[in-house]
């Protein structure tokens, strides 16, 4: 393998999604003009997609965002504002996270000149968060459980 595809890899961290991001930051190293790729799971996911993805300032900025607009805006109002950012976070999640490989990348190399060192730097500083995964699905569960129960005493 090259260095290009070891620095990659070691930054995904889940080699079933390798291809699918190696596509996408292909897209964005020859179109860096467009930064729409759509992710599924950054639009259900929303904030746990950047904390998987160990993005943690991008992930808390929506959240107090999210949880803010949440405080203010009457609900329906709401949900049609949360379904907005959403799509917004489907559409251009994964530019962020690109945006977050090369800034990695170009902090650890200007660190570390041997390339063992460099690999072993990405794997540590980037790949993903699988607690914040389990987290994500668990709370998933949680809010349909609680939603359907208030529907279920609200008759």
């Amino acid at each position: 393998m090259s260095y290009n595809q070891d620095m990659l890899e070691a930054f995904i961290g889940t080699p079933k999604e390798f291809d699918w991001y190696k596509k996408a930051f292909n897209h964005f190293d020859t179109n860096s003009k467009s930064h729409w790729w759509w992710s599924s799971g950054a639009f259900i996911g929303g904030v746990w997609y950047f904390l998987y993805r160990k993005e943690l300032k991008v992930a808390l900025t929506i959240l107090f965002i999210e949880l803010m607009l949440g405080a203010i805006l009457p609900i329906k109002i709401f949900i049609l504002v949360f379904i907005s950012i959403s799509i917004l976070i489907g559409g251009f999640g994964t530019s962020i996270i690109y945006k977050k490989y090369k800034r990695e990348r170009n902090g650890i190399e200007s660190m570390f000149k041997e390339v063992d060192k460099r690999i072993g730097v990405m794997k540590i500083i980037a790949g993903v968060n699988p607690v914040a995964y389990w987290a994500g699905i668990l709370s998933m569960i949680s809010l349909i459980l609680i939603t359907v129960g208030l529907f279920i005493v609200a008759k």
